[in-house]
């Protein structure tokens, strides 16, 4: 197939996926070293600060959690955009129909899934945190319920393996044919 690295859709989509996955990345490696520093200044150290808050003792191993999940998000974010810039290089590369592609949307597909649910327990930590972090002044305002707009866009990942998967074996039917 015919290679296109003049189109200018393609090359800003290249840049802004990798940008975007290297701030994703940056972060993790961030809540990563987040979690080690809570850890090495111990629970003693963090409860005195949030014990002004009236917060229970295990509040310091909930926010620990809090940061795990971070983490899980953020890592399924990564690789959500890591698979899109698969296809985005299958499509530079004149292939967008490409068994792979339907693969790789269902994954995309399934990674959504996993943001979504990760919101959960995620949107827990944070109702329970919220109310502390309140009466230290601080403003908490994070809504982390499912998003409509991503389920709808997880049904439409669903839909377009399917379309990429029907779309290679009538590519494959017709090089067959010729």
């Amino acid at each position: 197939m015919v290679k296109s690295p003049g189109d200018a859709l393609l090359v800003a989509a290249r840049i802004l996926i990798v940008l975007i996955v290297t701030i994703l990345v940056v972060s993790l490696v961030a809540v990563g070293i987040g979690i080690g520093v809570l850890l090495s200044i111990g629970q003693n150290k963090v409860y005195e600060l949030i014990s002004k808050a009236g917060a229970p003792e295990e509040a310091f191993w909930v926010v620990i959690a809090g940061f795990a999940l971070g983490m899980v998000a953020i890592g399924f974010a990564a690789s959500f955009f890591r698979v899109l810039h698969q296809i985005i290089l299958s499509v530079d590369h004149g292939d967008p129909f490409a068994p792979a592609n339907a693969d790789r949307l269902r994954r995309m597909g399934w990674l959504g899934v996993g943001g979504q649910l990760i919101l959960l327990p995620t949107g827990a930590i944070v109702a329970w945190v919220a109310p502390y972090l309140r009466k230290l002044g601080e403003p908490v305002d994070i809504d982390l319920g499912l998003d409509p707009a991503a389920i709808l866009l997880i049904l439409v990942l669903f839909i377009l393996a399917r379309v990429f998967e029907r779309g290679a074996a009538m590519q494959t039917d017709l090089e067959g044919t010729v």
